[in-house]
């Protein structure tokens, strides 16, 4: 049995303000190093910062950019592991991308397999899981609404040691009363201990707390909600119930074997009422649709200008 000890670097990024959020960050790595992590998670797309606007084209970053370069320096300097969220353009496309740099480099990069709704705007879904093989096991990554999706953890069930989530999960909308609406903000408290029990893994998540830029249609405001979580087999080990900077620490056991795993316990993985479908098949269909049609428009238009700019 193997012990290993995971920060969750909760914060508040500034939106759009990628310097002084990677100084913030680095900051808070140090004092997770100096506390003994082995492992560092960031929420998604901390640099830079969650938000739904087009500035998420034009402070994409690539992977030799300078939040991967400062933090494979930091984690050769440190002797640990960093990860956590990214907005990523490459040549031809724009990504929010889970990266997992370790001592001697960048290790993988996962891009988020499950866009959530308007996200679709600015970001192309991602087509595979990813697995990190380490010298404390075999570390699956995930990105926020990717917990939904019974189908993506059943195929890491038996495969992976740890899971690390990183997320920049909102509260509802501030102009919304709804089922739906309470409901996600509730799965955002509970899904990481049930792919923690479902799976008997350890996982650490780690949300943002950011008040988001703009607002959401006629949704009005929306703010990442925290709450970030580091549950052993079920069990919670640290927990932040607020959305307060912090950097949490909690120590988890890694097995010798991997568990039997019940597949049925995927079948009926979240329970919606009918009114939560309806609008579900707006929130979850149609907005993702119009999302993706958007992306196809903006990402011809900001990428011939970074070819521009080259020029």
């Amino acid at each position: 049995m193997k012990k290993i000890t995971i920060a969750c670097l909760q914060m508040a990024s500034s939106p759009y303000e990628c310097e002084n959020n990677l100084e913030k960050a680095t900051i808070m790595i140090r004092e997770a190093a100096e506390n003994g992590a082995n492992i560092c998670i960031l929420p998604e797309v901390f640099n830079p910062g969650y938000s739904l606007d087009n500035d998420n084209f034009i402070k994409a970053e690539t992977l030799d950019g300078q939040t991967i370069t400062r933090f494979k320096e930091l984690a050769a300097e440190l002797n640990l592991y960093i990860t956590g969220g990214l907005g990523e353009k490459t040549e031809k496309e724009f990504f929010n991308t889970m990266y997992f740099i370790g001592p001697s480099g960048l290790m993988a990069t996962y891009h988020k397999k499950h866009v959530f709704s308007l996200e679709n705007k600015y970001w192309k879904r991602g087509k595979q899981n990813v697995i990190v093989n380490t010298e404390f096991g075999d570390i699956g990554l995930g990105i926020c609404a990717d917990m939904h999706y019974a189908k993506m953890w059943k195929e890491y069930a038996g495969k992976i040691d740890v899971a690390l989530i990183c997320s920049a999960w909102p509260d509802r909308p501030e102009k919304t009363s709804t089922r739906y609406g309470d409901h996600e903000a509730e799965l955002c408290r509970d899904l990481p201990a049930q792919i923690s029990r479902a799976m008997q893994i350890p996982v650490a998540y780690c949300n943002a707390t950011q008040d988001c830029k703009g607002k959401v249609a006629i949704l009005g405001h929306m703010y990442c909600q925290g709450n970030s979580k580091i549950v052993d087999k079920g069990k919670i080990v640290a927990t932040a119930e607020s959305r307060e900077d912090r950097v949490m620490l909690g120590s988890v056991e890694i097995e010798e074997t991997r568990p039997e795993i019940d597949m049925r316990i995927f079948k009926h993985w979240i329970k919606h009422t009918i009114t939560e479908n309806l609008l579900r098949f707006l929130v979850e269909g149609i907005l993702t649709r119009y999302g993706m049609a958007y992306y196809t428009r903006a990402k011809k238009k900001y990428l011939r200008k970074d070819r521009g700019n080259v020029r």
